[in-house]
């Protein structure tokens, strides 16, 4: 399949909406096809992890590596008690924009935009939202694993949990995305993020 007739296909799912996780998965497949077509997995590094994170049982790769230390660098801050908040700044700002998965999101707008294609956010205003929603829904219990030759790292793995709430607040829905921090003395943490999606969305509009 060519480069053009994916980016057709990505236009059409993004046009008629993502509503189920087989969407959600069909959409990174062919992200990800686009990003091999455009040699371009160097430039979207966290986007290219998320779609190879959907598509594998559990991952070991480079970048996968890179996300695992940053854990492990923060994994005595909060066996200390420290919140995640409290960490020091640079260590806070890395974990934050891996765990609240905001690499992923400014990486994909930047992707959309590139290709011309419009963005989740163009048949409901909570468009990011809810497909995080279904994407956390197919990584879920999916673990990165640390690599045998980081002897030294405290983590071993760190697995993604999700919950949906039973009940709306406000006509919203929220869902809890958990990462289960394991050590490697058989001990977890956990940081965890609430996100919300509409339970009747509204069609975007545009002046």
């Amino acid at each position: 399949m060519t480069e053009h007739e994916v980016i057709w296909k990505l236009n059409e799912l993004l046009t008629n909406g993502i509503n189920s996780e087989s969407e959600a998965m069909h959409f990174v497949v062919e992200v990800r096809k686009v990003l091999e077509h455009q040699k371009a997995k160097a430039k979207y590094q966290y986007l290219t992890f998320h779609c190879d994170w959907a598509v594998h049982a559990e991952l070991k790769g480079p970048m996968a590596q890179s996300i695992l230390r940053q854990f492990d660098a923060a994994n005595p801050h909060l066996k200390a008690g420290v919140e995640l908040h409290d960490l020091p700044p640079p260590l806070r700002r890395e974990v934050e924009g891996i765990s609240k998965m905001r690499y992923f999101g400014n990486e994909l707008e930047s992707f959309s935009k590139s290709n011309g294609l419009p963005f989740l956010d163009s048949t409901r205003p909570d468009g990011w939202s809810h497909f995080l929603h279904l994407y956390v829904g197919i990584v879920e219990n999916c673990p990165l694993v640390m690599s045998a030759k980081h002897g030294g790292a405290s983590v071993a793995s760190v697995t993604l949990k999700t919950e949906l709430a039973e009940k709306r607040v406000h006509g919203e829905r929220l869902y809890k995305v958990t990462w289960v921090v394991a050590d490697k003395n058989g001990k977890s943490g956990e940081i965890y993020v609430i996100n919300s999606f509409s339970a009747r969305p509204r069609a975007t509009s545009y002046p």
